[in-house]
Order: structure tokens, then C-alpha cells, then sequence
């Protein structure tokens, strides 16, 4: 490291952590503040959605409360209705008893006209319920709506489906005291239809009758509405909150303006107020529920204004309920509630601001005493890098002497396979020919031709050499080269232990171009080959010993595919073929750092990537097992 960069590094440390922190600061200061005002400014937003659903949320509650009730007073109009008519005849029941239990010492005749005359002017259910008395034997004894009837028989009686409406009541009784009964009967105000009534009608024993009453389910469900609406009227609303109720004519039932029940909205408004008043009736027809916006003329200001209505319809008793918030009075509740926010932004904007101030000051101290701790410690660590270093380097000189050493060896037996059989000839040629002369056999095109084979022979000795000198040089230079010179060269230096061993090498090597330094990829192939080789030689001559080289491009890399049929690498022992030292082979036959070496000049000096794996495949329909290399690098385009 030199000066200028440990300058550079003691600048840093006194200076960054201060710079640093300022920055962070600024920085954190900054974004919180955006963070928070955009959190403000939607929560703003948010609190003009919220006031709005609320809004509408709480006049839906108010309303469907209110359509509960109703339905839950439909369900009830019957029994109530019955619990109503029950009730009546047990009073009228409990005066004729009472009428005759004392006058029973006086003539029949005489009792029986009291027991008329104290129930004939009795009227209930708003004047529309009156009582009438029937004989088991089909008599009309009381009908005060039909008194005329009296003393008639009611036998063939039928009601308006056709049915014996007296018959019926006397079979109701047979097998007891009282009894409801439904049937059907015109109004006396409509002559034309029918409308379903329901009776009851209850044993009086003393001179067999029974006395009875009956009522108009509509008439009776009427009274139920009048009792729903003055429900609705009672309750507590503002002047701003109300429910108003409509029926389908458009008659106002209930509205916060008691002035307005009755009317009908025709005859109340203009034409384009009259609009609404139809919209807010085909919604609850058509729809059932459903939100409004319009706009009228308030009441209380008697200005225009925008109002959002709930409307719910009653099918049944089609009436149209609605109730409603006007905009203007929710804007007022967001004002308020924004400028709340406003002042707690400012507050918070403050505490921010001094919050900030207060860490960095305390930062700024920590840092001063951390700068200074860290140049003391800069200056330790320097010293320890410088050791290391050299110790590192050291280690590294070591293995690639080792690395270097191993092929040497490696290589030298190489060189005297190689020149066993050319110096071999040689010796040969030169004793014959020594031999004939000294017998004066030798002819001079015989001289000419074994002096032409010597010399042929020593050329391939001298290209051997070239061969290992090229591998061994200390020329490091990058250039371009092609894959299959690599395998080539690699070829030239181990071919003749393949050939002694009888291994097959089976190639499929491109012209692919790369970039780098070629004796390095060399010296990798001949790695792999050599193990390859090493495993081989174990198994029996009577099996194939093969190799199979193939390259080819893909996504813009070469890939470089070595696969061997020698039976594969136990699982655990191939996750550790490329650490250094790392070998199967026994300290005679391995240094363990081939691979290690391998690894290092395919990733580090050539940016590629190499792995191994075992493979199992078919060739010329036999299967076989094997380590496959595979070695992937970029392709100079």
C-alpha cells in the first residue's frame, strides 16, 4: 500500500464518520419530514373519506334499525291481531256470563235480550270491531251491523271463496272451547273485492252459543303503521338528521315537518324537486336500497344545498324510508378536524427539528472519538496486513513450485515415452549401418536413406522440445487462441501414455476462439486428462478405457465437456476434489493441488467457472459410468 492511498485511508477514517453523519442526518431529517407530510397530508384525505362514510355508515344504521323494527312489527301483526280479537271476546264472554249468572232466576227471554242490549253498542279496533253471538243451531242471534238478520238461519252462509263461513266456525268448535278461523269477506266500503279476515269465536255454554269477532288483517295492519309511525315520530333526530317516510303515491307519512304529513310531494314542490321525490320511490321499488345525492333547498338556511340520502324500501307496506347528512355540515366537522391536524403538525415539525439537532450533536461526539480509535487501530491493522500478505504470498509461491514441480515430473516422464521410440531407431539405423560398412555391405543409397530417416527422427525430438519449452515458458502474455490448438498442444505432450495404456480419446472439438493465456488452459486439460488417465489404468485391459472430449457454444460461452468411463468419485469425496492437498492417489502418486491449480487459473485467470460430476451414459448400446468436467468460459466476440 502506498502512501498515497494510506493517506487517502487515514483521511477516511478521521473524516468520513463525520461527513457521514452529518449526511445521515440531513438525509433522515429530510426524508422523515417528507414521510410525515405525506402521511399528514393523507391522513387529511383520509379523514375527509372517513367523515363521509361515517356519515353515510351512520345514517344506514339509523335507517336499518328502523326497517328491523318494522319487519319485526309484520311478523308480529298477526298474533297480535289474535292476542287483540282473544282478548275482546273474553270480555263480551265474561259480561254475558257475568249477566247471566246474575239473572239466571229470571225468564230466558229476558236474559238473553240483557246479554244483546249490554253487547250490541260495544266497538273496538277504532270503531270498526263489533261482536256478534251465533247458535249451534245456524241462528243469528246478534249481528249489530245487520240487524236485520236477527233470528235468521246462516246455515248456507258462504264467504267470499264460496266457503260455509257458519258451518265452518261450528266445526272449529266441536272438540272445543274457542277457536280462530280465517275466511274471506268484501269491505262495506268496497263490495267488489275480497280481504282476508280473521276471527275468533269462543263457547258460551249456558244457552250453546258462541259469541265471536272478527277483523280485517289490512284494517288491523293499518293500525300497526299509525302505531310504527308515531314509534318513528318519538324518537329523538336532529333538525339536520331525520327520517322522513313516503308511500308509493308519493303521500308523506313521516317528516321532521309535522306540516308536511299527508301531502302528497305533487302538490309541495316544483317540478325538479317533484324529480327527486320520484327517484327516491323507484329506488325503494325497484332496488331496495341505495344512496342519493341531490340537491334542494334547505329548510333551515333556505338555501340550496347538497344532501346524500339512505333510502330503503318497505315492499310489502310500499312505503319509501329515507334519511339523509347534508355535505356543508361534514365540511364544517373536516375543517375543524384539519385544522386540529395543522397545529399538531407544526407541534410535531418542532419535536422533530430539536430531536434531530439533539442526535446529531450526540453523534457528532461519537464520532470524533471513533474517528480517532479507528486511526490508532488503522495503524495495527496496517502492520498485521503487511505480515499477512507476505506470509500469503509466500504460500502461494510455495504451490504453484509444487504445481510447477508435479508437471515437470509428470512432464519428463512424458518426454521419455516420447523419445524412447525415435532414439531407439536412431541407435538401430546408425549400428547397421556401422555394421555393413565394416563388412563393406553398405550402399550409398542405403547411407543416403538411414541418414534421411536419422534426420527425420531428430526434427521430432526437436519438436518435442519446443513442445515442453512452450509449456514451461514464463511468457504470460494474453493473445487469442483457438480450443482446438489448446487441446492440440495438450495432446502433443501426453499422447504417447494414452497410446501405451490404450485409451481412446473420442473428439468433438470446435474452432471456437477465446482469449487468454493459453499454456494455463493447458496446463488445466492435461490436469484433468492426467486423472483421467490415473483412474483408467485401474480397471481391467479387457474393458474399453475411454475419454470423450467435446466443446460447444452456448448463451456466448464455450463449454468444455471431459467424461471418462473409469466408474465415477464417491459423493463424499467429490465435494472436496478442488481444495489444495486434497488427493485419493497416496503421497507417491499425488500432491493434491492439480485440481486446486486447476480451479484457481479457470476462475481467477481465465473468469470462468469448472466443476465435476459424475455421469452414467450409453455409447454403442453399453452403459457406462465416469467423472464428467465441465469447464464454461467467455467467448471473445
Amino acid at each position: 500500500m502506498n502512501n498515497k492511498n494510506e493517506l487517502l485511508i487515514l483521511n477516511i477514517i478521521k473524516y468520513g464518520p463525520i461527513v457521514f453523519i452529518l449526511s445521515l442526518s440531513v438525509i433522515i431529517s429530510l426524508t422523515l419530514y417528507i414521510n410525515y407530510k405525506s402521511a399528514f397530508i393523507e391522513e387529511k384525505d383520509l379523514i375527509e373519506k372517513e367523515y363521509v362514510q361515517r356519515n353515510r355508515t351512520d345514517v344506514k344504521n339509523q335507517l336499518d334499525t328502523i326497517y328491523r323494527f318494522i319487519l319485526e312489527e309484520q311478523k308480529t301483526t298477526e298474533i297480535k291481531l289474535k292476542k287483540n280479537l282473544k282478548q275482546r271476546v273474553n270480555e263480551a264472554h265474561s259480561i254475558a256470563m257475568n249477566i247471566y249468572n246474575e239473572n239466571k232466576h229470571l225468564k230466558k227471554e229476558v236474559v238473553q235480550k240483557m246479554i244483546k242490549d249490554a253487547i250490541r253498542n260495544i266497538r273496538f279496533n277504532e270503531g270498526r270491531g263489533y261482536f256478534f253471538i251465533y247458535s249451534f243451531d245456524y241462528e243469528c242471534i246478534l249481528l249489530p251491523v245487520a240487524k236485520h238478520l236477527e233470528g235468521s238461519s246462516f246455515y248456507n252462509f258462504k264467504d267470499g271463496e264460496g266457503k260455509y263461513l257458519t258451518r265452518n266456525i261450528i266445526k272449529s268448535l266441536e272438540n272445543k272451547d274457542e277457536s280462530f278461523l280465517k275466511w274471506s269477506y268484501h269491505k262495506p266500503n268496497d263490495m267488489k273485492n275480497q280481504y282476508e279476515k280473521i276471527g275468533f269465536n269462543k263457547k258460551f255454554e249456558p244457552y250453546d252459543w258462541y259469541i265471536g269477532t272478527g277483523e280485517y288483517v289490512e284494517d288491523f295492519e293499518g293500525d300497526i303503521q299509525k302505531e310504527v309511525l308515531q314509534y318513528i315520530a318519538n324518537q329523538q333526530f336532529s333538525d339536520n338528521n331525520y327520517i322522513f317516510i313516503l308511500d308509493y303515491n308519493s303521500n308523506y307519512l313521516a317528516h321532521k315537518n309535522k306540516h308536511l304529513i299527508g301531502k302528497n310531494a305533487v302538490d309541495i314542490y316544483d317540478k325538479k324537486a317533484y324529480k327527486t321525490i320520484e327517484k327516491i320511490i323507484n329506488i325503494a321499488r325497484k332496488e331496495g336500497t341505495a344512496y342519493l345525492d341531490y340537491t334542494h333547498i334547505r329548510p333551515l338556511t333556505n338555501k340550496e344545498a347538497t344532501k346524500t340520502t339512505y333510502i330503503r324500501g318497505v315492499q310489502n307496506w310500499q312505503w319509501a324510508m329515507g334519511i339523509g347528512f347534508y355535505q356543508e355540515d361534514v365540511n364544517k366537522l373536516i375543517k375543524i378536524q384539519k385544522e386540529v391536524l395543522d397545529k399538531r403538525f407544526e407541534e410535531d415539525l418542532y419535536k422533530l427539528l430539536f430531536l434531530s439537532l439533539s442526535l446529531t450533536t450526540l453523534l457528532l461526539v461519537l464520532s470524533v472519538r471513533i474517528s480517532k480509535f479507528l486511526e490508532t487501530r488503522f495503524s495495527q491493522y496496517r502492520n498485521q496486513i503487511k505480515e499477512h500478505l507476505e506470509e500469503i504470498t509466500n504460500q502461494q509461491n510455495i504451490l504453484a513450485q509444487q504445481s510447477k514441480m508435479a508437471a515437470i515430473g509428470t512432464m519428463i516422464g512424458n518426454i521419455a515415452h516420447q523419445w524412447r521410440q525415435p532414439l531407439s531407431l536412431i541407435s538401430t539405423a546408425a549400428t547397421g549401418m556401422k555394421l555393413k560398412r565394416e563388412i563393406g555391405d553398405l550402399s550409398d543409397k542405403e547411407f543416403s536413406d538411414n541418414l534421411e530417416y536419422i534426420n527425420q527422427s531428430t526434427q521430432y525430438l526437436s519438436k518435442t522440445i519446443d513442445d515442453f519449452r512452450n509449456f514451461f515458458s514464463t511468457n504470460k502474455v494474453k493473445k487469442e487462441f483457438t480450443i482446438d490448438e489448446a487441446f492440440e498442444n495438450t495432446f502433443n505432450l501426453i499422447k504417447v501414455q494414452f497410446k501405451n495404456h490404450q485409451i481412446e480419446v473420442i473428439k468433438d472439438i470446435s474452432d471456437t476462439q477465446i482469449y487468454g493465456i493459453q499454456t494455463e488452459l493447458v496446463q488445466v486439460l492435461i490436469n484433468i486428462l492426467n486423472n483421467s488417465r490415473d483412474e483408467l489404468i485401474k480397471i481391467s485391459n479387457e474393458q474399453r478405457k475411454l475419454i470423450f472430449i467435446k466443446t460447444f457454444e452456448k448463451d456466448e460461452q464455450l463449454i468444455i465437456e471431459i467424461l471418462d468411463n473409469a466408474g465415477g468419485i464417491k459423493k463424499e469425496t467429490l465435494e472436496h476434489v478442488f481444495e489444495p492437498y486434497f488427493t485419493t492417489k497416496g503421497p507417491a502418486q499425488g500432491t493434491g493441488i492439480g485440481l486446486y491449480m486447476s480451479q484457481e487459473i479457470i476462475v481467477k485467470h481465465m473468469h470462468g467457472q469448472i466443476l465435476m460430476e459424475n455421469s452414467t451414459y450409453n455409447y454403442e448400446d453399453k452403459d457406462y459410468t465416469g467423472v464428467k468436467t465441465i469447464i464454461k468460459l467467455n467467448i471473445n466476440k
